[in-house]
């Protein structure tokens, strides 16, 4: 859902960018600026394109960014659910362990990392119960085959699990340098600014105010969506939830209480205790 302060970005600069073509042809330019308006619509051409260019570029590489923190997130929620698998394969008392080690590792990244997320930082909860975890695994007496092949299922999963949350750690700061931002600022504001020194009294009102309406509106809501995809984990319009995680942490929480002898050490946050 797109916030209500982006369309009151949106409808905001469209409206002071009409009332300000509006103002110029009355007051100071009731005959034009431009005595030809050739050479003045060529200039705009190439400033739109050059402009256009610049948009699209960084427009496709946050959309990539953002499909990348969608998939990572993914990535981590299923290998969860694999990893609890796994532990079938090893012996009491690792295997309790470590199921209620990967439960409460699932909430602490839906109750404390996911939230960290929003300002690019990472839980210092997860690390802890992922230590906990790797102490575990190291316990794990290798006596059998059967521990054997469930020690290499583990490890495939848990590099699945460990690139899925990287990804989407690496996603959630802003991966648009800020002189990339600054040369789409500047480049919105020129293309603006220029359009208005095509004001011509001579030409109808509305017809030049729905196109430096239109251009306006065209040009924040592009610079709009690249915000809402640069910031995935902002609780904006490109928010993603932690919704896969979510349903993961519910059928392993399912899974373990049919098992009265798993008792998990942290609360509904992921917090010890």
């Amino acid at each position: 859902m797109v916030p209500l302060w982006a369309l009151a970005v949106l409808i905001g600069a469209s409206a002071v960018t009409v009332l300000a073509m509006l103002a110029i042809r009355r007051y100071w330019a009731p005959e034009g600026f431009q005595r030809d308006s050739v050479p003045g619509t060529g200039v705009f051409g190439v400033l739109g394109v050059a402009f256009a260019v610049l948009l699209a570029f960084v427009l496709f590489l946050a959309f990539e960014g953002y499909n990348r923190a969608h998939a990572g997130a993914s990535r981590e929620a299923v290998s969860v659910t694999q990893l609890l698998r796994a532990t079938k394969l090893f012996p009491e008392p690792q295997q309790s362990e470590l199921r209620s080690d990967l439960v409460c590792y699932a909430r602490s990244v839906v109750s404390d990392e996911w939230p960290r997320m929003q300002v690019g930082e990472e839980s210092g909860l997860v690390a802890h119960w992922l230590t906990a975890i790797e102490s575990t695994v190291d316990r794990i007496p290798v006596d059998s085959a059967r521990t054997e092949v469930g020690l290499g299922h583990w490890l495939d999963e848990t590099t699945e699990r460990r690139d899925g949350r990287r990804a989407r750690l690496n996603e959630s700061a802003s991966a648009i340098p800020a002189g990339v931002w600054l040369m789409l600022g500047l480049g919105a504001v020129l293309t603006v600014l220029y359009i208005l020194l095509l004001a011509d009294r001579r030409e109808r009102w509305w017809v030049q105010a729905a196109m430096i309406g239109t251009i306006t509106a065209l040009v924040v809501s592009s610079l709009l969506v690249i915000h809402f995809l640069d910031r995935p984990f902002n609780q904006d319009g490109a928010y993603i939830p932690p919704d896969e995680m979510v349903t993961t942490l519910r059928l392993i929480e399912e899974e373990l209480a049919a098992v009265p002898s798993v008792t998990l050490p942290c609360d509904e946050h992921g917090r010890p205790g």
